[in-house]
């Protein structure tokens, strides 16, 4: 059973705080259990957006390399480089929380936290319009290679200047949506009253009001293992 996505957006508003503030990967370490148990026990569809940010890791592994690389010793390198990796770990676990919810459920979530309506709605339209910036520059690379070009075989700067050249078409066929998508919002009458109604709002039961009052037990918790420890 899922809890109310209000509950879900606090506990991962929580963890992605903790994972900023934190700058010591021993204080960080229950936050990152913290994050592991929670998607277990929500069972978030984590394989399936790992395999979609399978190009991520290679950045995690870039990013951690340059801190070791950029600190003074070695010591302080490995200890900067496993909190960075711990905060970029988390971050990422938060994101498979929440993708574990329907888009308009999460706008329902946002709206009844008081965001304002234009505010979530840009939000939900932004996280749709990714994957297909994704699926469009992959199209690109599909029509090049149906035309020959093996990309596996040209250099690295001959790949990096290709990529480049797929970037402008792939930002402009996503304009191209966005003014369609606006010029629709228009004749529709978007935003044209300031309160709007919900088809299926969103009610607190009490497994969710447990959930909340556990988040906030835990957040102290936190608090006190960062101060104390």
């Amino acid at each position: 059973m899922k809890l109310d996505p209000r509950v879900t957006i606090l506990f991962v508003l929580l963890l992605s705080s903790f994972a900023v503030v934190f700058r010591n990967p021993w204080h960080m370490l229950p936050v990152l259990v913290s994050a592991i148990s929670a998607v277990l026990l929500a069972r978030a569809p984590l394989l399936k957006l790992l395999r979609r940010l399978r190009g991520i890791w290679l950045m995690l592994v870039f990013v951690t390399l340059l801190q070791t690389l950029a600190a003074q010793d070695w010591l302080t390198g490995l200890l900067i480089a496993a909190t960075v990796l711990q905060r970029l770990v988390i971050l990422l676990l938060g994101g498979a929380l929440l993708a574990g919810y329907a888009g308009h459920v999460l706008v329902q979530a946002l709206l009844q936290l008081r965001m304002p309506y234009q505010l979530a709605f840009m939000l939900s339209i932004g996280l749709r319009f990714v994957p297909l910036f994704g699926e469009s520059f992959r199209d690109s690379l599909n029509a090049m290679e149906l035309r020959g070009v093996d990309l596996r075989k040209l250099k690295f700067r001959t790949r990096v200047k290709i990529y480049t050249w797929l970037l402008m078409p792939t930002v402009a066929s996503g304009v191209h949506q966005a003014r369609k998508l606006a010029m629709a919002m228009e004749l529709r009458g978007f935003g044209a009253h300031d309160r709007r109604t919900a088809y299926a709002p969103l009610r607190m039961r009490w497994t969710d009001w447990l959930g909340f009052a556990l988040v906030l037990l835990w957040a102290a918790g936190i608090i006190l293992w960062r101060i104390f420890l």
